[in-house]
């Protein structure tokens, strides 16, 4: 059930970078990298808390860090979207911010939760 709620997180970050459509920003003068920083932290937090080996989960960061990237030039493709490296900045420090914050205990939320029920 995780991996396939991690699947849909991932479906929803590629709808969310390729639909044109005007998407809610989060207020801030960092414009949409809060976004992207939140969006790609959570993807690397989710599947860092299902990859229990760190050398699977710092091949997981360079495969969303790749992903990342592959949006921005996907978008560039769109015609109604462009490639920002700013943006793909943005997705890379996220999953570092994800990596950090699975260091610091974040690795065991879906462990709790599941003693929860």
């Amino acid at each position: 059930m995780w991996w396939l709620t991690g699947a849909a997180l991932v479906l929803l970050v590629t709808y969310l970078s390729l639909a044109n459509v005007a998407i809610h920003q989060i207020p801030s003068t960092m414009g949409d990298k809060l976004n992207h920083l939140i969006a790609y932290g959570v993807l690397t937090g989710w599947f860092g808390q299902l990859l229990l080996d760190w050398r699977h989960r710092a091949l997981m960061a360079v495969v969303l860090i790749v992903f990342g990237v592959s949006m921005e030039v996907l978008q560039s493709m769109t015609g109604y979207r462009f490639f920002d490296w700013k943006d793909a900045i943005a997705n890379s420090i996220g999953v570092i911010c994800g990596l950090i914050a699975l260091r610091a205990g974040a690795d065991k939320i879906l462990v709790r939760f599941e003693s929860l029920l």
